[in-house]
């Protein structure tokens, strides 16, 4: 049985326009995943990373998954490491990101993986792309509406980069 997934999508290095393409395409073509909507492109200031790089290109995408989340996890690891991602720290620079912020209303946690994603709340670079897709989403953990908690932390220095163009 498919359960609705959101994932966020963010780059900060090298054509990260690019990037967060191939990533995309390469998600929507993995075996267990189909694409069923994507956000619009955001820009985000790098804070708090150790090289003060360049900002982030951010998106996010919801996906039908038949895959459990280990094996999400796994899959969305090796995406990572083909595009060329080598670091899996936290403030550091990245080539491309992709993080599970949500699995259906599963609330899960295992050494290696949290769902729903511990600090998507409080960040308007993954709560902007969301809201984008399903203004009504809900936080499964608290009942709070996403668009809510989005109006709480503000934009935090968050813009639009490019509209997705709807076919």
């Amino acid at each position: 049985m498919a359960e609705i997934v959101y994932l966020s999508l963010g780059s900060n290095l090298g054509d990260r326009e690019e990037l967060l393409r191939q990533a995309t395409a390469r998600l929507a073509e993995m075996d267990g995943l189909t694409l069923v909507a994507e956000s619009s492109l955001y820009q985000s200031p790098a804070l708090g990373l150790v090289t003060g790089g360049r900002d982030f290109l951010n998106k996010s995408i919801k996906v039908e998954c038949r895959l459990d989340p280990a094996e999400l996890l796994r899959r969305t690891e090796k995406l990572e490491r083909d595009l060329g991602r080598t670091d899996k720290g936290l403030h550091a620079d990245r080539v491309i990101d992709v993080d599970i912020l949500l699995f259906g209303e599963l609330i899960f946690r295992t050494e290696r993986l949290e769902i729903p994603h511990p600090r998507m709340s409080q960040r308007a670079f993954v709560l902007l792309p969301l809201a984008e897709l399903t203004p009504d989403l809900i936080d499964p953990r608290t009942d709070a509406f996403f668009s809510d908690l989005l109006e709480k932390t503000g934009q935090q220095g968050v813009t639009l980069y490019k509209e997705k163009i709807r076919v």
